[in-house]
């Protein structure tokens, strides 16, 4: 298929005869270096559109094998309205735009929207198609925002979760027409041609029964102004065709300076993989790897970093938001300017990059999208215009398109109907896994040929009631589901049991997933699966992250060990609960109580910051792993460590002379070395190194730090608490009692800090030592307590048993009252001081 794409032109793809060919080379997982524009695409009266199938069930039963993808899950909060409610809070009501200010906002709108000439490279190729959906795309969005036929432009202000202003335009349902399109017949809509497909599209706001958000603007951390277009006025315009693929190499004065101004989308479009799309709707930003498709630098610079992203074999935009501040920088602006018209974006994205790649503003399935849900199906169903992609509803919640399901997925809905004979022969040099696969998509299409596409839904209730009655005859078990099971419960008894790793792959199938099946119940089956063994499995599990595998010593078998299990993936997180709420406590060890431990944590300072140039994401943890120092600046050491050594590579300061050695230039004098004029003495010359041992310097920027800590819980590393400086202490302190030497009493002040009570904590002690305890909140002749804190004293000498009991560690005191404790502070923050006097005990 390589061979087919590297030769493209505009007189191959016409060859291809039918646009589902066409689809189906765009869609397919990019392999090749060729480059197509959309200005290659033929004619109207040349083009067959594809069969338009709305699809409910995944595509492929098998799951294909592909590189983690993903990260900042929805539940870590990583986009700005994947947190139910984040789309309504404010506390204002929503107010209506003026007429002026809708026709400023429509202006914007435009200019954000579409660009005029230059954006394709065969100037000789005059087509009048793209005035045509662009004159329509710009009737539907003046009647979206001006909205002459009835309606309104609300606008709302929020303030987003990292405390951002923004304000979201929206747009309440318009009257429908007299003309209302209808659903379309089938065997009418199967010979439309392209040009009557992107006709298609509505001129009028298509949304009668719901209130939709349009536009968002907000203010980033820059203070730089951003209007950004929305999924629901997204999908009233046609579809972009999808980008390059990662490698291109073509003239960029073909493009600047190409004759050709018709309009043309303005913002352009990256391809993922299906599967990627559960990440997608779950409220994770896309990374860098699962990109398959990816603009030119040209087209960024244009849009300024704003692309849409649909799912290969489902135009419609999913998602929309920002390529990566860093990405942008480095593919945009390479540092040697790089050769005048070659890019290869797979040196940026793609298998085997790492990092994100696009921070999503809106995407299918967050809060906004709850925002236009419909509150009555049943009128949605009656009418209202349609989709054209799969003659859906508009307003039936999932914008008119039947690939959209529920908030939670995309599927393709574009399919590859029939093949010729080259395809065949191209295929048949795939290996097996691909194959598979190629089956798996035919068999699909088959089936979706057989149905009637517009059979009502009682038609499918009655299918599915057939179903059910044969499954009721006839239960078959789905072996997926054993193969699962057993896998995540084979994890967590390795967890449980300390099973030392890597084990071969052969040891672990026998001994650890096949004794993990349930003795009562289906027995596994691996040729039943869609898998068929245990590798390709494996394959896919170390692909989501879940494990980590090794190669054989000759490198061929890339799934010969288990090599390692990632505890706190979400799916196993997700099993283990829900394997506890079935079975039980798994050990004795759960149920002890968890313990506390304080981390070093270091801030960079904002001038050093500014002299060196550092990245800002960086400086104040925007990808921190978890979510209470994201956006914080409390960097780890490794964190800090890796900032310093970033600079160094990118400033190209390594010593050639010296090994080991960096050099020193002016920015890191001035923020490092410079000595301040509090500790320079009248007569003091600044003496500068010009070259130093790069652990010397890594220190020496260490101690420019700012310091800070957190309070981390395990097992789990949740944090706590988090804050500047040293953390606070838990203060004990032994005296005598008045006029007796023998006789002592013990203080302890500050446990509020970790969240003791003062009371409770008094009431277990006196119970477990036997001894006589006072709460006092003022103490006469002490130092002043904070608000709402108090200072127990004990009678008797208990520093080493209160050390004991806080700490949780048993060994340290022979008295039993320091057993099984609950509090598990960190002995760090334990500070214990003996008035004069009083001698330490022996050991």
């Amino acid at each position: 298929m390589s061979s087919s794409l590297q030769s493209s032109s505009v007189d191959d793809v016409e060859d291809f005869g039918s646009l589902s060919l066409i689809v189906a080379k765009l869609f397919s997982p990019i392999r090749d270096s060729a480059y197509l524009h959309t200005s290659h695409l033929p004619s109207s009266s040349t083009l067959v559109p594809p069969t338009l199938v709305p699809i409910v069930a995944p595509v492929f039963q098998q799951t294909p094998r592909y590189s983690p993808c993903l990260a900042n899950d929805r539940t870590q909060g990583g986009n700005m309205f994947a947190k139910e409610g984040s789309a309504t809070i404010g506390g204002k009501k929503d107010a209506p735009l003026k007429k002026s200010d809708r026709r400023k906002l429509r202006d914007r709108s435009l200019d954000i929207l579409f660009t005029t000439g230059g954006g394709g490279n065969d100037s000789n190729n005059e087509d009048n198609t793209s005035e045509e959906w662009a004159s329509r795309a710009e009737k539907l969005i003046n009647d979206a925002i001006i909205a002459p036929k009835g309606g309104e432009v609300l606008s709302r202000k929020l303030k987003l979760a990292s405390g951002q202003l923004a304000t979201l335009f929206l747009r309440t349902p318009s009257p429908p027409d007299d003309g209302v399109e209808q659903k379309n017949d089938k065997a009418s809509a199967d010979h439309q041609t392209y040009n009557d497909i992107m006709q298609s599209y509505p001129t009028t706001w298509p949304y009668h029964q719901t209130t939709q958000p349009i536009l968002l603007e907000y203010e980033d951390s820059d203070r730089k102004l951003h209007l950004v277009p929305l999924l629901p006025l997204l999908a009233a315009l046609p579809p972009p065709l999808p980008s390059s693929p990662l490698t291109k190499v073509v003239e960029e004065s073909s493009i600047t300076d190409a004759p050709n101004k018709s309009k043309q989308y303005k913002i352009p479009n990256i391809s993922v993989h299906p599967e990627l799309s559960k990440y997608i709707c779950r409220g994770a930003d896309l990374m860098s790897a699962g990109i398959r498709t990816f603009p030119s630098p040209w087209a960024l610079r244009q849009s300024k970093g704003l692309v849409t992203i649909s799912i290969i074999g489902n135009p419609q935009p999913a998602a929309i938001g920002f390529v990566d501040r860093s990405l942008f920088r480095e593919y945009c602006y390479p540092k040697n300017g790089g050769n005048r018209g070659e890019y290869d974006a797979s040196a940026y994205v793609g298998t085997g990059s790492k990092g994100i790649g696009v921070t999503i503003v809106n995407f299918y399935g967050d809060d906004l999208y709850e925002l236009g849900l419909p509150t009555s199906t049943k009128q949605v169903e009656e009418g209202g215009s349609l989709n054209p992609l799969t003659s859906g509803v508009y307003d039936n919640g999932n914008y008119g398109n039947a690939g959209f399901v529920d908030g939670k997925y995309v599927y393709r809905i574009l399919q590859e109907i029939e093949e010729d004979e080259s395809d065949e022969e191209e295929n048949a040099n795939e290996d097996e896994a691909n194959k598979n696969e190629n089956n798996a998509v035919e068999e699909t299409v088959i089936e979706m040929k057989e149905m009637n596409l517009s059979d009502t839904n009682e038609g499918n209730a009655e299918q599915e009631s057939d179903n059910n009655v044969d499954e009721e005859k006839e239960p078959e078990p789905d072996h997926d589901d054993i193969l699962v099971a057993a896998f995540f419960t084979s994890l967590l008894q390795i967890l449980v049991n300390k099973t030392s790793l890597p084990i071969p792959v052969s040891t672990y199938y026998a001994k650890h997933l096949m004794d993990a099946v349930p003795a009562e119940g289906p027995k596994l089956d691996l040729k039943q699966t869609s898998y068929k063994k245990i590798g390709p499995f494996l394959l896919d599990m170390a692909a989501e992250g879940v494990i980590q595998l090794g190669a054989s010593k000759d490198g061929k078998d890339k799934c010969a060990t288990l090599s390692g299990i990632v505890k706190n993936h979400p799916d196993l997180v997700a099993f283990k609960k829900k394997w506890k709420a079935e079975n039980g406590a798994m050990t004795a060890s759960e149920g002890k109580a968890t313990k506390k431990a304080v981390v070093d944590l270091f801030i960079v300072p904002r001038h050093i910051a500014d002299i060196l140039q550092l990245d800002k994401d960086e400086v104040m943890a925007i990808n921190a792993k978890t979510e209470e120092r994201k956006g914080t600046g409390f960097l780890t050491k490794k964190e800090c460590n890796a900032i310093i050594e970033n600079y160094i590579d990118r400033e190209e300061l390594k010593d050639p002379k010296g090994k080991g050695k960096v050099l020193v230039n002016g920015p890191i004098c001035d923020a490092i070395y410079r000595v301040s004029k509090k500790n320079k003495t009248q007569d003091q010359q600044q003496e500068y190194p010009t070259s130093v041992k790069r652990k010397d310097l890594i220190e020496k920027f260490f101690n420019k730090m700012e310091k800070g800590h957190a309070l981390v819980e395990m097992p789990g590393s949740r944090i706590v608490k988090i804050g500047r400086g040293a953390p606070p202490s838990v203060d004990i302190e032994v005296e005598n009692r008045q006029g007796n030497k023998r006789k002592f009493l013990s203080r302890i002040r500050g446990m509020e800090e970790y969240g003791i009570d003062g009371k409770t904590l008094s009431n277990d002690v006196s119970h477990r030592f036997a001894c006589s305890a006072s709460v006092e909140s003022n103490p006469v002749g002490r130092p002043a307590l904070k608000k709402n804190c108090v200072e127990i004293v004990f009678q008797g000498r208990l520093d080493v048993e209160l050390t004991a009991l806080l700490t949780g560690d048993e060994k340290m005191s022979t008295h039993g009252g320091a057993k099984n404790s609950d509090y598990n502070l960190p002995k760090s923050v334990i500070n214990v001081s003996l008035r004069k006097g009083i001698a330490a005990k022996k050991k």
